[in-house]
């Protein structure tokens, strides 16, 4: 059986052919790649470790190549080349449809002062707006964040089960991570797949528990202008589009 991580790059390599990678920009904050039909992709930048100024290889390169051969780099082990692999599975696969939703995810998911919700990933506006207004509210975080209360990744599992709601960052497609959270939300009544590097594509994720996938959609190209100034989702706002999808 396929990994969710392989089924994603299968659906992105059979709309993606004959396409090209016109550019790619690795910022700090965000990867954003740009398909030669003007689409865009984003994907978190995970940059852990820099040992040296050579962060990717000398032959590893991205630009001009077609998007089916850079798409596989997001089955890569380098977080870098994942990155630049997943933004181009979003270029390909995140484009205009009929069923977005534009509704805050919270409001998707309707919450209740009832509700245990688990956040991997720290998402400070949603925190902010959750704390204190649920049962039980925990946040966890693989580096430590401002949000006091933040547990460790490693205390997760014991308390994923328990929630009825998830939010879960997109970052853990990147790290490969994603699978093994989902293993322990079959409680959960609402799991919300929530950022950038959100793929938009229900197709890849019908056999999981996740109930909704929240994203972006770039309007264009100042986009790439600002992932490569090391900006993130606080100065993306004029240029990229909330949206949301259910998985039926």
């Amino acid at each position: 059986m396929m990994t969710v991580y392989e089924r994603l790059l299968e659906k992105a390599l059979s709309k993606g052919r004959g396409r090209i990678v016109a550019d790619v920009r690795i910022g700090l904050g965000y990867t954003a790649v740009k398909l030669d039909n003007g689409n865009i992709g984003l994907a978190y930048t995970i940059i852990e470790g820099k040992k040296s100024c050579n962060v990717l290889e000398p032959e590893v390169t991205f630009a001009g190549k077609p998007a089916d051969i850079v798409a596989k780099y997001f089955l890569s082990a380098n977080n870098i080349e994942a990155a630049v692999g997943l933004a181009t599975i979003n270029a390909i696969l995140n484009t205009e449809r009929d069923d977005y939703l534009f509704e805050d995810p919270l409001t998707l998911a309707n919450i209740s002062p009832e509700d245990k919700v688990a956040m991997v990933g720290f998402f400070e506006p949603l925190a902010a707006r959750l704390k204190g207004k649920v049962a039980e509210f925990w946040i966890f975080e693989r580096e430590p964040a401002r949000f006091t209360e933040t547990l460790r990744e490693a205390d997760m599992f014991d308390y994923l089960p328990q929630a009825s709601v998830a939010i879960v960052t997109a970052v853990t497609l990147i790290n490969k991570t994603l699978e093994e959270i989902l293993d322990y939300l079959g409680n959960a009544r609402e799991v919300i797949l929530l950022g950038g590097s959100t793929p938009l594509f229900p197709q890849v994720f019908h056999d999981y528990p996740i109930t909704i996938l929240s994203g972006l959609l770039t309007k264009n190209n100042e986009i790439l202008r600002v992932v490569s100034e090391a900006k993130g989702m606080k100065a993306f706002k004029p240029f990229v589009k909330k949206v949301s999808l259910r998985i039926k």
